[in-house]
Formats: structure tokens, sequence, C-alpha cells
């Protein structure tokens, strides 16, 4: 439709009849006529010409005419688009099947130029009300959307001061309540979750992370958002490990203690030098925009790690992170560094258990705890995976368990050298004394309300547990007192009364105990280790945990080689 030119589209096979139509509409300075004579091509033509009107046989070779009516219809600016049939057949069942397909009219042709012409004026000017009814309702509907973006404007700005003073208020009280949590955590884990959860709240960002600095390497183990979590995908939140280097946002941040604001995280200024990784945007579909980056700076000015958050008010918002967001995800920095700088401690004393230990036992080497750290990593992952722990749970007991495996038998520091360092096999008596290291390690870590702590409480008590119920020292209670000359209790716990991952550890330890050489025994080959092994499938061991070690017999042969004496 152009102006006051008329657009019409003749679609019929007969040579004459287009031409006997081109004829009678020739002296029609308003009409703009084109026909095609090929029906297959009528729909493409149609879209090329944008008609005004179609004229249209039903009868042609090859295309059926009703479905052509039908498929204008379906085509994309042509749906509109009157339709008037030109047909020699005057049947009332084949008009009625050609307005049930889409026709607007039906002439029997060729018809008189009057009646044709009418049709053709009626119909076009009908479709052009419609039009400028469309474009009025539109702009009406458009009108009213200013409308209402006003008056909510009049409302945002009416609010603004109250809601602005309410954050405020809700902000500090955030960073107090945090504060005084701060010493109540025990477990770094869920400490810096916290932190992290609140920083985002603070600033209703979407997503964030936590980095640690960890020698040469930018950790980050704490990854939240909310978005692609909510629609149950958690491959975002792995874990994940890079060189510290300036070509990353937070690498940037951690290596020179600056902070990095930006409203694009895909469009940073080229004098930032540095650049977002878009990773894990690409494999979960989700766009980060605004990003804050902080350092986490001790007292001392040394940078632990980096504070990162992203997308303020959601994905789909387009906010920027403001100078007031900066300034109160600042607190929130400042508590993620004394967390980190704690846990640090936390870890050298765990760190300084293990030589304590060492000390005390030949056997109890650095390389043996590490070597059964590993051993039973590896058994946890393969039994994690074979029921269906998800990956951000099966991260955080890997962790935990790392460290009670390497503390099993820390214990050891209560009984007294003549035992520990005894060079031949241990008597009834001697080893019945023994068997008290179990408890006694247990004890180190009572009193505590942390997962770490109930793993390594756990693992100390039931590693000398037997699947078949005739380890040690059963159910008993870390505090029950115990007479010098009796072992804990004569009956164990059995089958999967055993915790698992004292069952984990208990295998990893025997394993590497075969294996490595001892002051009353050489180290055995690896197939008399796993011969013994399978023997004692449902009698010393869970069977599941012995058929993962077989299948994971390669896993082990790093960790030992890793961890060599």
């Amino acid at each position: 439709m152009n102006g006051n030119v008329t657009k019409v589209l003749l679609v019929d096979d007969q040579a004459i009849v287009i031409e006997g139509m081109r004829r009678m509409l020739a002296d029609r300075p308003e009409l703009c006529f084109e026909a095609e004579q090929d029906p297959a091509a009528a729909v493409e033509a149609a879209r090329r010409f944008e008609p005004d009107v179609i004229l249209q046989d039903l009868v042609m070779p090859e295309v059926d005419g009703f479905d052509l009516l039908r498929a204008y219809r379906r085509t994309s600016g042509l749906a509109d688009v009157p339709v008037i049939v030109l047909s020699s057949r005057e049947e009332g069942a084949t008009k009625a099947e050609a307005f049930e397909r889409g026709a607007d009219d039906y002439l029997v042709k060729m018809p008189e130029a009057v009646e044709l012409l009418a049709r053709i004026r009626i119909h076009v000017e009908r479709r052009r009300a419609m039009l400028e009814q469309r474009r009025a309702r539109r702009r009406l509907e458009e009108a009213n959307r200013d409308i209402a973006r006003l008056n909510e404007q009049i409302e945002t700005e009416k609010e603004s001061i109250e809601l602005g003073a309410q954050r405020d208020r809700e902000r500090l009280a955030a960073i107090t309540t945090l504060g005084a949590d701060l010493n109540r955590y025990q477990d770094f884990e869920l400490l810096l979750d916290r932190i992290l959860l609140e920083a985002r709240t603070c600033c209703d960002a979407e997503a964030g992370a936590i980095y640690t600095i960890t020698g040469d390497r930018l950790e980050c183990n704490h990854i939240q958002n909310e978005k692609v979590e909510n629609r149950g995908d958690h491959f975002f939140t792995h874990r994940m490990s890079r060189s510290l280097s300036l070509e990353s946002v937070a690498g940037t941040v951690a290596l020179t203690g600056r902070a990095i604001r930006v409203e694009d995280a895909y469009s940073i200024p080229p004098e930032l030098d540095c650049s977002y990784d878009t990773g894990r945007d690409l494999d979960s579909g989700y766009r980060t925009k605004a990003l804050l980056s902080l350092p986490l700076r001790t007292r001392d000015g040394k940078i632990r790690g980096v504070l990162q958050l992203a997308n303020p008010g959601g994905e789909d918002a387009g906010l920027p992170f403001t100078d007031e967001d900066q300034q109160i995800i600042e607190h929130f920095a400042g508590l993620a560094t004394v967390a980190i700088e704690r846990t640090a401690m936390t870890r050298a004393l765990v760190m300084r258990m293990i030589a304590m230990a060492e000390v005390r036992d030949p056997t109890e080497t650095g390389t043996h705890v590490q070597r059964v750290a590993g051993y039973s990593t590896v058994l946890y992952d393969a039994w994690a995976v074979r029921h269906g722990v998800s990956d951000v749970e099966r991260e955080k007991n890997r962790d935990r368990l790392r460290t009670a495996a390497m503390l099993h038998d820390v214990g050891k520091v209560g009984i007294p050298d003549a035992i520990l360092k005894k060079p031949g096999r241990l008597d009834d008596a001697e080893f019945a004394h023994m068997q008290r290291h179990a408890v006694i390690g247990a004890r180190l870590f009572r009193g505590m309300r942390t997962d770490f702590d109930d793993v390594a409480r756990e693992v100390a008590l039931h590693h000398h547990e037997r699947w078949d119920g005739t380890g040690y020292p059963g159910p008993i209670e870390p505090d029950a007192a115990l007479e010098p000359s009796e072992t804990p209790t004569r009956v164990g716990l059995a089958g999967a009364e055993i915790p698992l991952f004292a069952r984990i550890v208990g295998l990893a330890d025997v394993y590497d105990a075969l294996s490595t050489a001892r002051a009353y025994k050489a180290s055995w080959p690896e197939d008399r280790v796993l011969e013994v092994i399978r023997e004692e499938s449902g009698k010393h061991f869970d069977p599941e945990l012995v058929e993962i070690l077989m299948e994971c017999v390669e896993d082990f042969r790093e960790v030992r080689a890793r961890y060599a004496d």
C-alpha cells in the first residue's frame, strides 16, 4: 500500500485471463497490476510484490487453489491481505470452502470491470481502515504506557527517600549481625558463603564469588548465582582454579589491590588492561553485565583474595553498581579477610597436629597421611558419583574428608612411646592399649559443632571398625571412662553402622600399611595387597568400597607416586 496507489496481484495459470485482466485495469492509474502465472511461485511473488489485494483462480495445475488460500494466511505480511477468488465454478459448496480456507470474496470470472473495481475498492479500503485502527490502538497503548510510566516515576520519586533510608538501615543491621556472628562460625566454608550471601543481598546482586590466593594460584571456592541455581544448573557453582595473573579482572584486583567497577564486564575500558573470563557465562547461558571486584586486604596491607559481585537487580535489569554499593561492600570485604586469616591459622594448627603425631609415631609420617588422604578422596569421589551426590556437596565433603583422613591417627599422641616405637609386633596387652588411640583422637574434636569436627571425630573414632563387627572401638561415647588395661569395647560396629568416612579411611589406611615397609614388615607387591583386600571384602571392608578400589587402582598408583617416602 503506497499512498493512493493500490497494488493488485493476479494469480492464474491462463495467459488469456492474465491478458484480459491487464487490459481491464490498464486505464486505471490508481492501480498497479502484476500477475503470476506459476501458482507454485504465488506466495513468494506476493511476499516480494506486497499487494494490497490478491486475485486468484482456484483450478490450476500442480497446486490446489484452496491450499494456496491457506498458505497466504500462514505467511507473515500476507495474513491480512484480502483475497478475491476468480473462478469459473459457481457451486455453493465451492464458494463455502473458499471462504473457509481464507478467501475474502468470490467472483465468477470474468466479472464486469465495474463490479471488480468496486470489490477491489471495498476490500482495500476496509484493510486500510483496519490497519489504521491498529496503528491508532498501538498509539493509544503507547500513550497509556507512557502515562503509567510517569505515574510509576512519580510514585518512585515519592518513596525514594524513605526506601533509601530503609535500605541503609537494613545494610547496617546486616553488617552488625554478621560481625557479631563472625566469631560463632567454626566452618570456614559456611562462613564465607554467609558473607557472600549477605554482600549480594545488600546491593541486590544476582551473582557473586569469593577468590582466595593460594601460592601462585587464584582459587574460587565460593560461587553463588541465584538465577542459574534456581533453574537447577549447578555447573555454574563448580570450584575453579587459575594462575594468578593480570589477565583476568580478579587477578588484576588481587595483584594490584585496586578495586574494579564496570557497567559491562564484556566491554572493560582498555586502560584497565584486563578482561572478564566469560567461560562460565558461555557454559550456563548467563550474561554477566555490571561487575564490582574488591580486594580482600589484611590490616598489614597483604591481599588475601577478591570479593566479586555481578548484576545488581538481576541479569535483565541492566543496573550499575553505585558508589554507595561499593562503600558498603568494602565492609563485607573486610569481614571476609578476617575469616580467611582465621582459617589460615586453623589450617596451620591442623598441620602442627599432624607433625606432632609424626614425631611420636615413626609410622605416622607426613607422606603416609598424605597418601591416606589421597586414597580416601579417590574412593569418596567414585562413591559419590555412584550415589548421585551433587557436585557442590561432593566438593565440600572431599575437603572435610581429606583433612580428617590426615588426622585419623592423631590420637596416638596419647599412647606411650614404648608401644608406639616398638620395632616388632605388639603383644595382646600392648595392642589393647594401642586401641585406645581411637577414642583419644576423637576426644580432641569434642565440644565442636562444625561439619569438619564431626567428620574428624567419627573418622578418628571408627576407622578401625570392621564390616563384620569384629573391629573397635564399637558404639562408645568418646567421653566414656577407660581403664588403662581395658580395650574400649569388645563389640564393634558392623556394616552400614560404621560411618561412611570411617569406612573409607579404614580401607585407605590398610591399603597404605600393606603397601609400605614398616619396622616389622617389608612392603607388599601391589597384586598381593589387592588380593588380600578382595579376600577381606565383606569381612574387614565395605564390599562396595572394595569394588570401587579395584576400579580406581590407577588413581591409587598416582597418589602413591605423588607422596612417595
